[in-house]
């Protein structure tokens, strides 16, 4: 699944990464760049631009806006949480959160870290064993 959860702007938000939402990002980079001129990118052209810390601010918003949308967010709450969060600041800090927007769309989010699954995750059938100590 595309689906993943991030701190980011008013607090914890889902994102999702669909086809709907890379159909719309293709379209809106791309036009950008059909206006001035330059080649057109695709998804992975962002992932290396965003790695670069190298990617177009309307990019990176279109990026988290969609992501926002697909991941349940009314598209109006969604330009409301970018014009507090995102417009007027620097965009540096809202690459590494792009960036796994993106990825999760791509390859899917990312893995919990090794031993969260055993942890949160105990067999039925694994229960202590009986003390041998006097």
């Amino acid at each position: 699944m595309s689906e993943v959860e991030l701190i980011w702007g008013s607090g914890l938000q889902a994102f999702k990464f669909g086809l709907g939402q890379f159909r719309a990002l293709q379209e809106n980079v791309n036009r950008r760049r059909l206006a001035i001129g330059a080649p057109l990118v695709g998804p992975m052209d962002l992932v290396e631009q965003l790695r670069a810390k190298n990617v177009w601010p309307d990019d990176l918003r279109d990026i988290l806006r969609l992501g926002l949308i697909g991941g349940g967010m009314a598209p109006r709450d969604a330009h409301l949480e970018l014009v507090q969060h995102f417009d007027d600041k620097p965009p540096l800090p809202h690459m590494m959160p792009a960036l796994t927007v993106l990825m999760a769309g791509l390859v899917g989010p990312p893995e919990a870290a090794p031993g969260d699954d055993a942890k949160k995750k105990k067999p039925a059938s694994a229960k202590a064993a009986p003390s041998t100590s006097p």
